[in-house]
């Protein structure tokens, strides 16, 4: 069920604005590859002729049983084929491989489909690994995606590199000639074109990145949080980037077949070969992410201010359906998260719910935050990052040492007045307070301490409304 995201009011408490990455990119869905538990899986897995392994199964009688975990949410399908007996499927961790043929043509082919809730714009992200994989024994390795409701071609045994069809928006291909290139699909479907750089790289792992859009607008994302202007994707196009960088060339939609109004399929395939040493394509790390619209949190205003025991994170939702929990994330550099803590939601309310925490124990100098909203069957969203200062000002410096019961410190004051040391537990609970009077400039101080546990503490100097914090052990 669809519900609207309301763009966040960030409060910035530093200069420069944090854009969330991939903004409006948020609904994120995390596919899980590896085994499941009960009943287990098979780690490996052969082909067998006209028969697929699919999760959650069924009682079709084209079902050789299942490969990938067992799906109970419906958040999506997996399915893996290949008609000939020795094409093969590994399941390490989290990390998918399939093997090629090499007694027959046919194909090896992964698929993530049925989607829910998908949306006619998408990002497609993977760990695309080919450390053993050289190009000589293959004809090609196809990356399409589009809508199972139009067609079979991302889930039968056929190329999904082909003329234009009913389930395929785009399709691009990393193939040998000559050397190894990558090529898309002309927007007539009746060829392809070889890309003016070729990312995708043999025998190394690397990340590839779809962001592909199917709508008759263009649309705008913000790809880092450090990029100081938007990237935008042309109606019924699509980006690629590998390792980061994008191919130049906007990838166009695969002729006019394609009429369904979202994305909610992805092909991987590896061709068969008649001749060589069977290769090996691996995969890992799958996600398929939708913009906010779609998202079932109406989240309203997410904000953060500077206090003397931490920094306070206040956020709003105007409505809420089936949600699970927020994820409070920080970083001290805007891109490295860490998970804090997680704050139950509501599940599901229309009416408005105010949310608080308190970090009592934030990093000197600018802390970022993010909220990574967590619905009941996993689907996870994260919203706009702020950007909160527990520093004093450029010039403030502020050293401590602890000896015993004395504490001795040195701070640098921008103006004459009372300076305040408090130090806390790391529960947030304060154990001592001090007020002291500094001068403009340098200033040292020592300060006798009463008996403290042995444990780790949090030092806030706070001068002229400025504070910054500092972790010593006691």
């Amino acid at each position: 069920m669809k519900k609207n995201l309301l763009n966040l009011l960030v409060l910035m408490l530093v200069a420069g604005a944090a854009k969330a990455q991939f903004s409006p990119f948020n609904r994120i869905i995390n596919v899980n590859l590896n085994r499941g538990a009960s009943p287990a899986n098979d780690t490996t897995a052969n082909g067998i002729n006209s028969k697929f392994y699919e999760s959650p199964s069924s009682t079709s009688s084209s079902i050789q049983g299942r490969f990938f975990p067992n799906i109970t949410d419906g958040a999506y399908k997996l399915r893996a084929l290949c008609y000939a007996t020795d094409g093969q499927f590994n399941l390490t961790g989290d990390v998918l491989s399939m093997k090629q043929s090499v007694t027959a043509t046919t194909i090896a082919k992964s698929a993530v489909y049925s989607i829910g809730n998908a949306d006619a714009v998408v990002k497609f992200s993977f760990t695309l690994d080919l450390t053993d994989f050289t190009g000589n024994n293959l004809n090609s390795i196809v990356f399409a995606f589009g809508n199972t409701a139009g067609g079979s071609l991302l889930t039968s045994s056929s190329s999904p590199f082909a003329a234009a069809s009913g389930d395929v928006f785009g399709s691009f291909r990393v193939i040998k000639s000559g050397s190894i290139v990558t090529q898309f699909r002309k927007s007539d479907g009746t060829g392809q074109t070889n890309t003016a750089k070729y990312l995708i790289k043999p025998s190394l792992s690397q990340t590839v990145e779809i962001f592909a859009n199917s709508t008759t607008s263009p649309v705008t994302y913000r790809y880092r949080t450090s990029d100081t202007a938007d990237s935008t994707i042309a109606a019924n196009t699509y980006n690629v980037y590998v390792n980061g960088e994008k191919h130049v060339e906007n990838f166009p939609k695969v002729g006019t077949t394609y009429v369904q109004t979202s994305i909610n399929a992805l092909s991987i395939v590896l061709s068969g070969s008649t001749s060589g040493t069977a290769e090996t394509v691996k995969i890992s790390n799958l996600q398929v992410t939708y913009p906010a619209a779609t998202l079932p949190v109406s989240l309203t205003s997410f904000t953060g201010k500077k206090e003397i025991n931490g920094i306070r994170l206040n956020w709003k939702t105007a409505s809420e359906l089936n949600n699970d929990h927020f994820d409070i994330l920080r970083s001290g550099d805007g891109k490295s998260f860490n998970t804090l803590t997680s704050v139950s939601g509501n599940g599901t309310s229309n009416q408005v719910n105010n949310y608080n925490y308190l970090d009592n124990a934030p990093e000197s100098g600018t802390n970022y935050y993010q909220l990574n909203q967590v619905d009941k069957d996993g689907a996870a969203t994260k919203s706009n990052i702020i950007a909160v200062s527990n520093s004093l000002s450029g010039q403030q410096a502020f050293t401590l040492d602890v000896s015993g019961n004395t504490l001795n410190t040195s701070f640098d004051a921008i103006a004459s007045g009372t300076a305040t040391i408090i130090i806390h537990d790391l529960s947030g609970r304060s154990v001592f307070s001090k007020s002291v009077v500094a001068q403009k400039g340098s200033n040292s101080v020592s300060i006798n301490l009463p008996l403290f546990n042995t444990g780790i503490y949090v030092a806030t100097l706070t001068q002229n409304g400025m504070s910054k914090s500092i972790k010593f052990v006691k």
